[in-house]
């Protein structure tokens, strides 16, 4: 018996979104596009815990802004003394900044499984219709291969800014328009992604922009 050549560290994760796929598609039902929406939703459903984390951390950061910021202003000349202080600060308030990026970590490994996943499906189409909204011909194209993975990235751009808007209230204001305006340059690389990849990322901002 032949040994794989090559093993991914994602292939049980890619391995677990076939299947639910695939449970979604045969038992549920639904054609493999909205599929994937389901699998989105089903995934944010998951993250509950930690975007709570995230929400309970941004709202404990945006409560104290004004004393961090006297932090900084205070030792603005010495930032190594400026940072140990905001340490020291945010121990003392059970302040964990990362928790707000814990989310978005957690959903990487989930979208470049389904990365492949879709890959697979170019290569070897599965039973069923693989368009969408009769607008997608097909969900495992790149985006750049039809006039709709144009406008799916315009709704990725739009879904994107607007997350990013409801989730960074307690960011520098520079920050967060930088944080704003990446996305945008952010199209030139999902063009080269299956549009059902971009249709997962557009499920996710518009979950983040209710919970918003």
């Amino acid at each position: 018996c032949a040994l794989p050549i090559f093993f991914s560290p994602l292939s049980p994760i890619e391995h677990l979104l076939r299947d639910v796929l695939n449970w979604i598609h045969g038992t549920i039902g639904l054609p493999w596009a909205w599929a994937i929406v389901a699998l989105t939703i089903l995934v944010r459903v998951v993250l509950v815990p930690l975007t709570v984390r995230q929400i309970h951390s941004m709202q404990s950061m945006q409560q104290h802004m004004p004393e961090m910021k006297a932090i900084q202003q205070k030792y603005k000349t010495d930032k190594k003394r400026q940072q140990e202080e905001l340490m020291k600060f945010y121990r003392e308030n059970q302040i964990n900044p990362a928790a707000s990026c814990l989310p978005l970590v957690a959903q990487l490994p989930v979208f470049f499984a389904l990365y492949f996943v879709l890959r697979e499906f170019s290569k070897h189409p599965p039973a069923g219709s693989l368009s969408w909204l009769h607008i997608v011909p097909n969900i495992a194209d790149h985006a750049n291969a039809h006039w709709s993975g144009y406008l799916l990235l315009v709704i990725y751009a739009a879904s994107q800014v607007s997350s990013t808007y409801f989730m960074s209230a307690t960011m520098d204001k520079t920050q967060r328009y930088l944080m704003m305006v990446l996305p945008i340059f952010f199209i030139t690389f999902l063009l080269q992604f299956p549009m059902g990849l971009v249709i997962y990322w557009v499920t996710t901002n518009l979950w983040t922009v209710g919970q918003g």
